[in-house]
């Protein structure tokens, strides 16, 4: 087995700092918010706003890589993260609620460039024979964040006392800048967009008709991945505090689930190789059916949480990484940057529909209904990959 490459190292390393910084908004926007939140209902505002920037990004995101190249993007990300970091730490310190939101916004349209990490290792694969292996290494990197994220975010919160969290905006800083830093070394023609030559426009007429077919099947593959993953991620902290489990037990189970969405990227090329990538999808939607089923058991036990949340990532991990290798068979590169922005635009819609609707659903009916009604969803992928007319094999 060789060596990745100088670039898919790099990816890897920006990857893995990526999730850091996720995995500590995800800790710590919700309670700096409601630490200087002006009114109860406004807790969430800093939240919303960090969702509201990615959405608005995240398709300008694949169009400015393709002007400036995966180089350029993630280093424009990287500067992005620092300055929206360096305005939530002020606002802390200076009190000023709405600052915060602010500063949240751009950490928002920071975390939009994170959903192409995965195309960008595509860019940097050598052919496609190697495009597996280089998204494994990759997207397998965000098992660092999944684990470095909260460390950080509960070391660094009181850095600043007694004015809480704005220590874990220093650390968010931080990492932005070696993020920006690793950035740096990547080639700088990785993932521009190339003038298409007379032949590619005639291919790209082709592919174009794939692009309302194929490419939307498999996109919806991709995005229910991500919705289910959501569903069961946002909903699992309200049902260990209802089953009374502490909050550093709920930490616990969620920990195991960031590690099981990323760690099994490794074993994906050798998977791939011997039941292809429609067999990878299906075995990850049998691991998430898995999980969901293993909530109607009457006595769920913090063994059973970890089970159940370990089983969601895995199913993550194989349907959307499948997803996206299966994808990149549906568009000329001539149409890269269209197909990948709205690939990512559908897929964090989707994301955004399951994270506000895991409450109401929690609310309303409980932990066993949030994850029946991923069984028909997953149903629902499992038609389309079949139905679908793309090359089982990368």
């Amino acid at each position: 087995m060789h060596l990745p490459s100088k670039d898919i190292i790099v990816l890897a390393v920006g990857q893995a700092l990526t999730t850091t910084v996720v995995s500590m908004l995800t800790t710590v926007s919700s309670l700096s918010g409601s630490y200087l939140s002006p009114s109860p209902s406004l807790n969430t505002l800093p939240v919303t706003a960090t969702v509201i920037g990615t959405l608005l990004m995240i398709y300008p995101a694949s169009w400015l890589m393709g002007i400036l190249g995966r180089k350029g993007g993630f280093m424009f990300k990287a500067g992005v993260g620092i300055l929206g970091g360096i305005i939530c730490c002020i606002a802390l310190l200076l009190n000023h609620f709405y600052v915060l939101v602010l500063g949240a916004l751009l950490l928002g349209i920071f975390s939009a460039f994170g959903q192409y990490y995965r195309f960008a290792a595509i860019d940097a694969a050598k052919n496609s024979k190697e495009h597996a292996s280089a998204i494994s290494v990759v997207m397998g990197a965000g098992v660092i964040g999944g684990i470095a994220g909260p460390f950080l975010s509960s070391h660094f919160s009181e850095l600043f006392s007694p004015v809480p969290y704005a220590g874990s905006f220093v650390a968010i800083i931080t990492v932005c800048v070696c993020l920006a830093l690793s950035q740096l070394f990547l080639s700088s023609d990785l993932g521009r967009t190339v003038s298409p030559t007379p032949d590619a426009i005639k291919t790209s007429d082709h592919k174009h008709k794939l692009l309302s077919s194929n490419f939307i099947q498999i996109s919806i593959i991709c995005t229910i991945a991500f919705a289910v993953m959501t569903l069961t991620m946002n909903a699992a902290p309200l049902s260990l505090h209802k089953s009374c489990f502490a909050l550093t037990t709920a930490s616990i189970v969620l920990q195991v689930h960031f590690i099981m969405m990323y760690l099994p990227s490794f074993f994906n090329p050798s998977l791939v190789k011997i039941i292809g990538l429609k067999g990878l999808i299906t075995i990850g939607v049998l691991s998430s059916a898995l999980g969901c089923l293993l909530t109607l058991l009457p006595n769920q036990t913090l063994e059973i949480y970890m089970i159940e949340l370990g089983l969601s990532g895995i199913g993550w991990n194989f349907m959307f990484n499948g997803g996206t290798l299966l994808l990149t068979k549906t568009y000329s590169p001539a149409m890269k940057t269209k197909a990948q922005g709205l690939n990512s635009l559908f897929v964090y819609t989707g994301n955004i529909v399951a994270s506000f609707s895991a409450g109401a659903l929690m609310y309303l009916s409980g932990w066993q209904l949030v994850n029946l009604i991923c069984i028909p969803l997953l149903g629902i992928s499992i038609f389309i990959l079949w139905i679908t007319r793309v090359s089982n094999i990368t």
